[in-house]
């Protein structure tokens, strides 16, 4: 077990020492020149800050796209106001109309003819007494 321990600790320490080398043109470097020096920063500094102007763009186009989609939220809260207000006016037209039936039936019942009414019941009252 301690076997291992060491081997672990070994190799994990000397990964790191590798892993810390810089390497220029295929040679290790330990050294660096105050020109070289400040290149790798200036290179650095053109990355960074094309990365950073990629960013950028992105961060404007995302909120070109947030702006968009609450303008959509804004038009479908709208829309949506709209037809809930469409849908009460049609319930409401809707019992209008259902009480306008009654009504209406309530007004046939009215107007149908009575029994008395009828005028071939009066015309057969007539011929009996017109008989006697």
């Amino acid at each position: 077990m301690k076997i291992l321990k060491y081997f672990l600790i070994s190799f994990f320490v000397i990964g790191a020492l590798k892993g810390q080398q810089i390497k220029k043109d295929g040679k290790v470097v330990t050294t660096f020149t105050q020109e070289q020096a400040l290149e790798m920063l200036k290179a650095r500094d053109a990355q960074w800050e094309s990365k950073l102007a990629k960013a950028d763009s992105l961060i404007e186009s995302q909120k070109v796209v947030i702006s968009d989609c609450e303008a959509v939220v804004v038009k479908l809260e709208e829309q949506s106001n709209l037809d809930s207000l469409m849908l009460l006016a049609q319930r409401k037209r809707i019992d209008l109309l259902k009480v306008r039936d009654e009504a209406n039936e309530r007004l046939v019942e009215l107007v149908e003819p009575k029994w008395y009414e009828n005028q071939y019941l009066w015309l057969g009252i007539g011929f009996i007494l017109g008989k006697i």
